[in-house]
């Protein structure tokens, strides 16, 4: 079934003459593309951009509630709106931005202007309860993915037994201070921000989307804009409203865990579609940080902070 057709199947009218140009893709080791294709549809009356999810993908990716959230989260001004979603065949359909948007860049939000407002929407996710609903932390997702690697003899790095000893050394300390549960976006990643020429700022992707500890949220987006304690405090505080080294400390600990939970992902779907290299290369990247985040010095000493 071409594109087209899947388009009219879903009650979108394509008039004259239809052009489907695949959508850039960013070079790796980020992950945008690397799971959907992406498709700029045009035709005489209609603009559209169509994501399709890559087979593999659903056995680390709830689609429908993926999707779900993708829908509610353009009715509610934080995504683009979406014009049709089918999660049997992996096929949304949004709102077509690619003349007036352009996606984000970490130097974009060297501006603590622009992080504001990229804080702010993704503040507004905790609006998200009638499609986010799915109840895990990074900790859960990373136990679901390693029995996925496990199942599909997937190669892990050798020193992947020490990663893991220290992130369940982390659960159980965050486990043990206790914390309240949000609706949140859960992707740290700035390709899932468009940024609108109109001045929107808007979220992508909601693969990862879960209830979770809200300062996990907090931390996969510091890893990915400030990685560095001496410019994360400030950011922290925009993000949480104060400053408070404990909590400080754990969305910190948040946001090398996510490296591992990224680490395994991109191994996965190497194993599933090898040949590729930007799998490979993303689990390559993302299993360096992790590995960086834990032997840091300073790691235990959050810990004993939570």
């Amino acid at each position: 079934m071409t594109v087209t057709t899947q388009l009219r199947h879903l009650g979108l009218t394509l008039d004259g003459e239809v052009t489907t140009d695949p959508a850039p893709s960013m070079a790796s080791p980020s992950w945008w593309g690397a799971d959907s294709e992406c498709l700029d549809v045009r035709s005489d009356s209609t603009s559209m951009f169509v994501k399709t999810m890559i087979g593999h993908a659903k056995a680390y990716v709830d689609i429908p509630q993926a999707f779900a959230a993708a829908t509610e989260a353009g009715a509610l001004g934080v995504g683009p709106v979406v014009l049709a979603a089918d999660a049997d065949t992996g096929m949304l359909v949004m709102e077509n931005l690619t003349e007036s948007a352009a996606t984000a860049t970490l130097d974009k939000f060297d501006d603590d202007a622009a992080l504001e407002r990229l804080i702010a929407v993704r503040t507004r996710v905790r609006e998200m309860t009638a499609t986010i609903t799915r109840a895990a932390t990074v900790f859960d997702d990373i136990r679901d993915l390693i029995a996925l690697a496990e199942a599909n003899k997937v190669g892990l790095p050798k020193d992947f037994d020490w990663m893991i000893r220290l992130v369940d050394m982390a659960e159980q300390r965050i486990l043990a201070t206790g914390f309240d549960t949000v609706p949140a976006h859960g992707d740290g990643n700035v390709s899932n921000v468009l940024l609108v020429e109109d001045g929107r700022t808007l979220l992508v992707d909601w693969d990862v989307a879960a209830v979770m500890d809200p300062l996990q949220d907090i931390g996969v987006l510091l890893a990915e804009v400030r990685p560095f304690d001496s410019s994360a405090r400030s950011a922290f505080e925009i993000a949480w409203g104060s400053y408070d080294q404990s909590l400080f400390d754990r969305a910190r600990v948040y946001g090398i865990v996510d490296c591992v939970r990224w680490g395994l992902i991109g191994a996965y779907a190497d194993a599933a579609r090898p040949g590729t290299l930007e799998y490979s290369k993303l689990s390559d990247w993302q299993f360096l940080r992790a590995r960086a985040g834990l032997a840091d010095v300073h790691f235990h000493d959050r810990l004993e902070s939570l």
